[in-house]
């Protein structure tokens, strides 16, 4: 769960609707929205390749999903 309640997640699901970010009628459920466009507007985005560490202790990166 988001930690939000639902008028607070109704009321955000109405804003996204009027502004044509998802298909929903607030007569039906939330689970039956359409997502129409999935990114935020008017955005640079960085395309470039993510420069880093890929490798954790022992040459691996799964301390982060076992430990974290």
């Amino acid at each position: 769960m988001s930690g939000r309640r639902p008028a607070g997640i109704i009321k955000a699901f109405k804003v996204l609707a009027v502004e044509n970010y998802i298909q929903w009628s607030v007569s039906n459920p939330i689970q039956t929205a359409v997502i129409l466009e999935g990114w935020e507007r008017n955005v640079p985005y960085d395309t470039s390749l993510e420069r880093g560490v890929q490798n954790g202790r022992e040459g691996n990166n799964i301390d982060y999903w076992l430990y974290h």
